[in-house]
């Protein structure tokens, strides 16, 4: 099993999901200095987000701090049992990633 490179922490931060031409909302439930996991609000059915495709998140820091991150999606899994919740992990793109410095 291959290790993590940096500790995960512990989020809650409400972010915007930036995907496609569409906003979303959910909530940062853990990050690292190059990966995120986010789980979104209720969803319409029928709304993917696909493996290897670029996705912005928007959020602040407890501090107030404006926080954008541009991260590719590693996996994503809907919640059962309606299916309208999606469970997105996403890897950090390098250019951002001192961003999570802030947090």
């Amino acid at each position: 099993m291959e290790r993590r490179y940096s500790e995960r922490i512990k989020a809650g931060y409400k972010t915007e999901i930036l995907y496609g031409n569409k906003t979303y909302t959910g909530v940062v439930e853990n990050i690292s200095a190059s990966g995120v996991n986010v789980l979104t609000d209720e969803l319409d059915p029928g709304i993917d987000f696909l493996p290897d495709e670029n996705i912005e998140l928007k959020f602040e820091s407890r501090e107030g701090v404006p926080v954008v991150l541009k991260c590719s999606i590693m996996w994503t899994s809907k919640i059962p049992p309606h299916n309208i919740r999606h469970r997105i992990g996403m890897e950090i793109d390098e250019t951002f990633r001192d961003r999570v410095d802030v947090l």
